[in-house]
C-alpha cells in the first residue's frame, strides 16, 4: 500500500464473474501505473475487499484512471468503496472523437493507438475457467499499465482541442450515473401485470371491432369459409400485426398509404400518413388505437418480469453516457436492461414505479430547459421578452407573433392574461406554432413542419417563414452557428465545456471551403461538378441542422449532468449514501427516492442543485426547476 500512497494518479481495473454487482462476484482488483502493478485476489479474502485496501480507496485523494469506469464503480459500491476522482479513458476518447469515423474505443484499440501496446483480450475468458493463472495476472497487470499512457496522450489532444472541461464534466458525472444504475427503481409487479392484462383485453376488443367493421363494410374476401362454433361468425384472415396485409386492406378501402421519404415513395401505415385521413375512413381510428395498445403490450408487458433483479427486487437499467449530442440513452440489449427513459407518461403506467417501504419519490425537472438555453444563446429579442415579461404559454405567444390576423392588441401592449383567448379560439394556429418551434429548434425546415403537421408542403414553408419573421434574431443566430460550423469543421455546443461534434473533412469530396465554392475556375476543373455541388449542398444542409440542434440539446445535457454532480456531492457530504437514491434520469428530469421524513430537505437540495447547475450556461434568463413528490412516479 505504501507504493500506491505515493501516486497522484492510480490506474485501476477489476475482473468480475459477470455484469451484475448484486449477483456476480468481484474476483480481482488491479492498481498501479506503467512502472508497477499491485493485484488483489479478492477470493483469497473471502470475496470481500480487504479492510486495509478499502480504507485506502475510500480515503485516497488521488485521481483514479479507469476504462469504462461505470462498470467497475458499481462493483466497488457493492463492497462499500466510493471513489470520487475519476478519469475514464473511454469517455475521454468519445469526447475527443465525437462525430468522427474511428476504429474503436475499447482498451485494446486505445492501447495500440496511443502506446503501440498490444493487449490480448482473449485471455480474459480464461479467468472464469482457469482462475488466476499467470497469464490472467499478466493480462490484468498490462491492462492498468497502459492506462496512464493513454490518459497522457489523450490530454495532449484535449488541450489542443480545448476539451478538457468537457472531459472533466463527464468524468465527474460517471460516479453519480453509476450510483443511479446501482440504486435501481422499484416496481409494483402485481399492478404492472394487471395493467398488462387490461391492455391485452382492450387490444382484443379493438381487434374484434376492426373485424366487425370489415364485415359491415362487406369485405367478405378477408374472411374464411369456416364459422366459429361458439359465435357463428366467420373467421377473419387479416393479421392486424402484419403491415403488409394491412397495407393491402387499406388500399382496398382507398386509403392513401404512400409516404414520400428522401425523394422516394414508400408504402406505410405510419400514423403520420393515416391520421389526416381518419375523418374520411372510420376504420382508421380503431386501427391506430389497436396499434397503440399492441405496442404497449409488446414493449411494456409481461416481459418486464425478467428485468427485476433477484436480489434487490428492483429494475436496474444501463445508461449510455455519451450520445452524439452528449445526452444519455437508456437500455442495452447486450446486458438485457430496459429503457427507463421512454416509459409512457400516463398515470396508470407511472403508478407502477414505486419507492421502497417508508420512502417517497421526488421528481424534479427543468421548466422549458431547451427553450431557455436557446433564448440565452440567441439573445433573440422577442424570445427574451417572453421570459422577462412573465409569459407562461409559449405556444400561444408564438402564434400571436406569427399570425397578425389573430392579434387583439399590439405587441407592446401584450400581457400574459391577454393571450388566454388563443388557446381557446385559435387552437389550430397554436398547434402549428408549437410544431414549428419544435421542428425548427431541432434543425427542421418547412418540409419537416409539413410532414409533422400533415399539411401541404407550401403550407409548411409558410409556417417556417412566419416563424422566423416572428423571431428574426433566431435566423441570424442559426445562420451564424452554421457558418462557424462549416468554417471550423465542427459544431461547438457552448463556451463553458466547449464540447464539440466534428465533421469528417475530405477536400476531394464534399467538404469545400468558401473560397473554393465561390471560385468559378474550381468548378470548371471538376470531373463531375453537378454531383459535387449536390453533395456539397446536402452536407451544408446537414451541418445547418446539426448546428441548430446540437448546441441546444448538448448544453441541456451538460446542465443536467452538472446538476447530478452537485446533488451527488450533497449525498456524500450529508451522509445520505443509499438513504437518498437517484433512481432515474430522463434528459431534463431527475427522479430521486428518499425516506418520507427527509422529503422537504431532499427536495430543496435537489432543486437548488439543478438551478445552480444552470447558472454558468444561462446568464440572461435563469433556469428554474420544480419538484413534485408521491408514493409513485408522479410527472
Amino acid at each position: 500500500m505504501n507504493l500506491l500512497e505515493r501516486l497522484d494518479e492510480i490506474a485501476l481495473d477489476t475482473e468480475t464473474e459477470g455484469l451484475d454487482p448484486y449477483t456476480k462476484k468481484l474476483l480481482l482488483i488491479q492498481l498501479g501505473n506503467e512502472e508497477f502493478q499491485v493485484l488483489f485476489d479478492i477470493n483469497s479474502y473471502g470475496g470481500n475487499i480487504p479492510v486495509e485496501l478499502k480504507a485506502f480507496l475510500n480515503g485516497c485523494s488521488s485521481l483514479f484512471i479507469l476504462q469504462n469506469a461505470k462498470f467497475d464503480l458499481k462493483f466497488l459500491f457493492h463492497q462499500g468503496v466510493i471513489i470520487k476522482k475519476i478519469y475514464d479513458t473511454m469517455l475521454a476518447e468519445i469526447i475527443l472523437t465525437n462525430g468522427l469515423q474511428y476504429s474503436g474505443r475499447d482498451l485494446a484499440t486505445l492501447a495500440m493507438k496511443y502506446g503501440k501496446i498490444y493487449l490480448d483480450k482473449s485471455v480474459r475468458g480464461e479467468l472464469i475457467n482457469s482462475g488466476l493463472s499467470d497469464a490472467v495476472l499478466n493480462y490484468g497487470a498490462r491492462d492498468i499499465a497502459c492506462l496512464p499512457i493513454i490518459k497522457a496522450k489523450q490530454m495532449e489532444k484535449a488541450i489542443e482541442l480545448k476539451l478538457t472541461t468537457a472531459i472533466q464534466l463527464d468524468n465527474s458525472f460517471v460516479v453519480p450515473l453509476a450510483y443511479t444504475e446501482y440504486c435501481g427503481i422499484g416496481i409494483d409487479l402485481p399492478r404492472w401485470l394487471e395493467k398488462t392484462r387490461k391492455n391485452l383485453l382492450e387490444a382484443l376488443e379493438l381487434k374484434l371491432q376492426l373485424e366487425e367493421k370489415l364485415w359491415q363494410d362487406k369485405k367478405y374476401k378477408y374472411f374464411s369459409g369456416m364459422q366459429d362454433m361458439f359465435t357463428g361468425k366467420y373467421e377473419c384472415t387479416i393479421n392486424w400485426d402484419s403491415p403488409k396485409q394491412v397495407i393491402e386492406l387499406f388500399k382496398d378501402y382507398g386509403i392513401n398509404v404512400i409516404l414520400k421519404d428522401k425523394g422516394e415513395n414508400k408504402e406505410t401505415i405510419d400514423a403520420k400518413v393515416l391520421e389526416p385521413q381518419k375523418k374520411k375512413f372510420d376504420i382508421i381510428p380503431p386501427y391506430l388505437q389497436y396499434k397503440g395498445k399492441q405496442k404497449e403490450v409488446s414493449t411494456y408487458g409481461d416481459n418486464w418480469k425478467r428485468y427485476i433483479n433477484l436480489v434487490t427486487g428492483r429494475i436496474h437499467t444501463t445508461y449510455q453516457q455519451l450520445m452524439d449530442t452528449s445526452r444519455l440513452s437508456s437500455g442495452n440489449k447486450r446486458d438485457g436492461t430496459p429503457n427507463l427513459q421512454n416509459i409512457p407518461s400516463d398515470a396508470e403506467t407511472r403508478a407502477c414505479f414505486i419507492p421502497g417501504f417508508g420512502n417517497i419519490l421526488i421528481d424534479a425537472d427543468y421548466s422549458s430547459q431547451e427553450q431557455i438555453v436557446l433564448a440565452n444563446f440567441s439573445e433573440e429579442e422577442n424570445l427574451l421578452n417572453f421570459y422577462k415579461k412573465g409569459f407562461k404559454d409559449m405556444h400561444s405567444y408564438v402564434a400571436f407573433l406569427m399570425y397578425e390576423d389573430i392579434r387583439r392588441c399590439s405587441i407592446e401592449e401584450l400581457t400574459p392574461d391577454k393571450l388566454d383567448y388563443i388557446k381557446k379560439e385559435y387552437a389550430d394556429k397554436r398547434f402549428l406554432a408549437k410544431i414549428a418551434g419544435f421542428s425548427i429548434n431541432y434543425g427542421g425546415n418547412g418540409s419537416t413542419i409539413a410532414k409533422n403537421c400533415s399539411i401541404p408542403a407550401k403550407d409548411g414553408e409558410f409556417v417556417y417563414k412566419s416563424y422566423f419573421e416572428a423571431f428574426p434574431g433566431l435566423k441570424e443566430y442559426f445562420d451564424l452557428v452554421a457558418e462557424r460550423a462549416f468554417h471550423f469543421g465542427y459544431v461547438q455546443f457552448n463556451n463553458v465545456t466547449r464540447r464539440k461534434f466534428f465533421f469528417d473533412q475530405d477536400e476531394n469530396d464534399y467538404f469545400l471551403t468558401k473560397e473554393m465554392v465561390e471560385d468559378p475556375y474550381f468548378w470548371q476543373t471538376q470531373a463531375n461538378p453537378r454531383e459535387l455541388q449536390r453533395r456539397y449542398n446536402k452536407a451544408k444542409s446537414d451541418i445547418q441542422r446539426l448546428a441548430q440542434n446540437y448546441p441546444i440539446q448538448g448544453t441541456s445535457a451538460d446542465i443536467t449532468k452538472y446538476a447530478c454532480i452537485l446533488f451527488f456531492s450533497e449525498i456524500l457530504k450529508r451522509n445520505w449514501w443509499l438513504k437518498v437514491k437517484i433512481v432515474n434520469l430522463v434528459h431534463d428530469e431527475i427522479l430521486v427516492e428518499c425516506p418520507i421524513d427527509m422529503m422537504d430537505e431532499v427536495k430543496e437540495v435537489l432543486v437548488n442543485s439543478m438551478q445552480d447547475a444552470g447558472k454558468p450556461f444561462c446568464k440572461i434568463v435563469p433556469l428554474k426547476a420544480d419538484a413534485v413528490h408521491g408514493d409513485h412516479w408522479v410527472h
